[in-house]
C-alpha cells in the first residue's frame, strides 16, 4: 500500500500536507479547508486541519532547522557571564568554585 493511503484513499494528514505545500504555512485552516475540498472533494473541519498542521510542523515539515546547534565563535559569551553571575548570587562564590573544580574532573 502506498504511503499516505488507507484502503486506497488519501489520508487526512496527506491532504493537509499537500494543501500546505500548495498554499503555504501562513494559510489559515479555513483557506486550507477550501483547497482540500476543491482538490480531494473532502471537507475537513478547521480544527482537524489545525491539528494536522501542528503535527506536520513538529515533524519538521515546515523546514524546521534540525540537527546540531552551530558552535559558538570565540570564547566566553555574555550569556555565559550572566549564567555565572546567577549561580554566584544563588549559591555563593565558594560553592561555584567547588562546582568548577568538580567540573574540571570531567573535562
Amino acid at each position: 500500500m502506498a504511503k499516505g493511503t488507507r484502503d486506497g484513499k488519501v489520508t487526512q494528514k496527506v491532504m493537509v500536507k499537500a494543501a500546505l505545500d500548495e498554499k503555504g504555512w501562513k494559510t489559515s485552516p479555513l483557506e486550507l479547508q477550501a483547497c482540500i475540498k476543491e482538490k480531494y472533494n473532502v471537507e475537513l473541519a478547521p480544527n482537524i486541519i489545525s491539528n494536522y498542521k501542528s503535527v506536520i510542523k513538529k515533524e519538521g515539515g515546515k523546514g524546521a532547522k534540525r540537527g546540531p546547534k552551530p558552535k559558538q565563535k570565540g570564547g566566553v559569551q555574555f550569556a555565559d557571564l550572566e549564567a555565572v553571575q546567577g549561580m554566584v548570587s544563588r549559591l555563593g562564590s565558594d560553592q561555584v568554585k567547588k562546582l568548577v573544580e568538580m567540573a574540571e574532573m570531567f573535562a
